[in-house]
């Protein structure tokens, strides 16, 4: 079967670092990313972008021919730097390699040090041959504390700082109320929503807290020796236990007095539709964690979850699920698609690659990893228990 060849893999489930990069820089509101590669880099990754919810209209390109490939293209580079400083006035460019550039040796960050701006300018070697998209998230975001955080002139005692967070919108909104009902302001995101100023206030919170530890356990670790910050690596709140347990380990991080009763809304628990049918979770490992856990609070257990990679998943996983539930790590589309069949999968909750799947075997599919969705906080956990139930 195709999923088992050696040489050849079908939709692989992980792209290239310089999607990673794009994906954490574009986040940032005042600035503007120019990749110095062909055309073909940035519009298909703006096209996924885009599919995903996320805006991409600040993601440019030098578009690179064979010309520049074969003569270099190091004078074109600084000329795009300069027209981009001048027309949006952004607070950071930051220029990315990618596979065409890297291959050829051309020295962004020479070009970088060299050229007059009124914007700070971040030099990144994003080429896809040097990683994954895992690693252009962490390496990114642990770059911008290097090169952008600033010594603070104070802390707050009662704000924190969520890392390796790339996804803004609701999700973000709910997790700034939800932070405000113990008293709790945020200080800076990295990178969802962010400013540039902001990132570079991000030292004067009391603590770091990461929500992806695979995206901003780097950055953290960067900030507490730059800064000698505390971080806490958390469990992504989505449901009304796992945010209350979020609530408190944040509270006690912080020396903050907390009553859990009078702070957790009140809700009725209803079981959601899914009761006794067998569910799939797909995603990356953070979401399917977190998801599986807000199942089980509702006595659902999957009958298949999926990780697209391992940050100890499988582990964490076999805390949490019964030997009834299969587990995949970093499986293949085609793997994916005949684990779904043996398993008499009714239900996936997945994102955009799961369609397609879905579709194929004729089962219901529900996108909780859409940008646009809300799912975390108490308010998230209504939402997904409406779409569950066929409410919305």
């Amino acid at each position: 079967m195709a999923g088992l060849l050696k040489s050849a893999a079908k939709i692989p489930r992980a792209t290239c670092q310089l999607f990673g990069t794009i994906k954490a820089i574009s986040n940032i509101r005042d600035s503007v990313i120019l990749v110095h590669g062909p055309k073909g880099c940035v519009y298909h990754i703006n096209y996924i972008l885009g599919m995903r919810g996320d805006k991409t209209t600040n993601v440019y390109s030098t578009c690179m021919d064979e010309k520049d490939v074969i003569f270099g293209a190091g004078e074109k580079l600084k000329s795009a730097i300069i027209e981009l400083d001048d027309e949006f006035d952004p607070a950071l460019i930051a220029v990315l390699s990618c596979c065409a550039s890297s291959i050829i040796g051309e020295d962004v960050e020479s070009v970088v040090k060299e050229v007059q701006t009124k914007a700070k300018v971040l030099g990144i070697d994003s080429g896809g041959f040097e990683g994954d998209y895992r690693s252009g998230y962490s390496e990114t975001i642990r770059r911008l504390v290097e090169a952008l955080v600033e010594p603070p002139r104070s802390r707050d005692k009662l704000s924190v700082n969520l890392v390796g967070l790339l996804r803004a919108g609701p999700d973000l909104r709910e997790l700034k109320r939800v932070l405000a009902l113990i008293g709790v302001r945020v200080n800076a995101v990295l990178t969802a929503g962010a400013t540039v100023r902001q990132i570079e206030h991000t030292a004067s919170a009391a603590l770091n807290v990461v929500l992806c530890e695979a995206t901003g356990r780097d950055a953290a670790e960067q900030l507490e020796k730059q800064f000698d910050m505390p971080y806490l690596i958390e469990e992504l709140p989505i449901g009304y236990e796992a945010t209350s347990r979020f609530l408190a380990h944040v509270a006690d991080a912080l020396g903050v007095s907390l009553d859990l009763d009078a702070t957790v809304p009140t809700h009725h628990v209803e079981a959601p539709e899914i009761m006794g049918k067998r569910v799939a979770v797909i995603g990356g490992p953070t979401r399917a964690i977190s998801v599986t856990n807000f199942l089980k609070e509702y006595g659902v257990e999957p009958a298949l979850v999926v990780s697209d990679f391992d940050v100890n998943t499988a582990a964490r996983l076999s805390g949490l699920v019964s030997e009834r539930c299969e587990v995949l790590i970093a499986p293949e589309h085609e793997i994916i698609l005949e684990r779904c069949k043996a398993q008499h999968i009714d239900l996936i909750l997945g994102g955009m690659l799961e369609q397609p799947i879905a579709s194929h075997l004729g089962i219901a599919h529900l996108d909780i990893m859409h940008g646009s969705e809300k799912t975390v906080g108490f308010a998230g956990a209504d939402a997904l228990l409406k779409r569950l139930r066929g409410e919305e």
